[in-house]
């Protein structure tokens, strides 16, 4: 019997970069942080046959690092996942953006792509 995946404890919505396309980042019940754009744009279609999603996911180990260097560059204290979210959406245009910064601070994440969500 497999295990189930973690479901969302905390979750808001994100901009997009594209329309017809939606983002989310999630604060999941075994504490990682997951980033899920959603494209369902006729280019997507067009391109890839189908709708198509990339999820990045952040390590619950990793996640003092996150906190640090959001902390740094916003300058205002995140004390919770909540506000780590809402920080988030406020301060990135959309979840690649979240993506390129994760890159850019060296915080190691998962990466999947789904070419037919």
């Amino acid at each position: 019997m497999s295990t189930p995946e973690p479901e969302a404890r905390l979750s808001v919505k994100l901009r997009s970069p594209w329309d017809k396309s939606a983002a989310w980042a999630r604060v999941l019940t075994d504490g990682r942080l997951e980033l899920e754009l959603y494209d369902f744009s006729p280019e997507a279609q067009a391109h890839m046959g189908n709708d198509v999603a990339w999820m990045y996911r952040v390590s619950p180990v990793h996640m003092p690092k996150l906190y640090e260097l959001l902390e740094k560059r916003t300058g205002s204290p995140i004390v919770n996942d909540e506000m780590l979210l809402q920080v988030i959406a406020e301060t990135f245009a959309h979840a690649h953006a979240v993506r390129d910064w994760l890159r850019e601070n060296t915080i190691p994440f998962e990466e999947e792509f789904d070419s037919w969500a």
